[in-house]
């Protein structure tokens, strides 16, 4: 029991700091908000699709999770869009705040989306 409360104690300060970096790094960096999505956006996939030769996993989907996929990557777009413009227009630590809210909002969000009371 203790050596899982560590563990989560530990992997919540690593988030932490990961959060943190990410910020100081998109301040840092001198590209412009769009292309700097575009290319981690590029790396990514780039990255998945090798992982899917290596592992010789099928790349067949069908069209309407194809469309999620899509409708789910501008979502992830626009939120890294903004929080990187938000890093150039202001600072990391307002940057940060906003992105923590995410979470507070999902959660007022969530039960919109799946039809709970609570």
């Amino acid at each position: 029991m203790q050596e899982s409360k560590l563990k989560s104690y530990l992997l919540l300060h690593l988030i932490v700091f990961i959060w943190g970096f990410t910020a100081i790094l998109g301040a840092l960096i001198t590209v412009d908000a769009i292309p700097l999505v575009w290319f981690r956006m590029s790396l990514a996939v780039v990255f998945i699709l090798l992982y899917f030769l290596m592992t010789k996993k099928n790349f067949k989907i069908a069209p309407k999770a194809l469309l999620k996929f899509v409708f789910s990557g501008i979502i992830i777009a626009v939120h890294w869009i903004t929080f990187f413009k938000a890093i150039k227009v202001s600072n990391v630590s307002v940057a940060l705040v906003t992105m923590s809210t995410g979470a507070f909002f999902a959660s007022l969000v969530e039960p919109i989306f799946f039809k709970r009371k609570n």
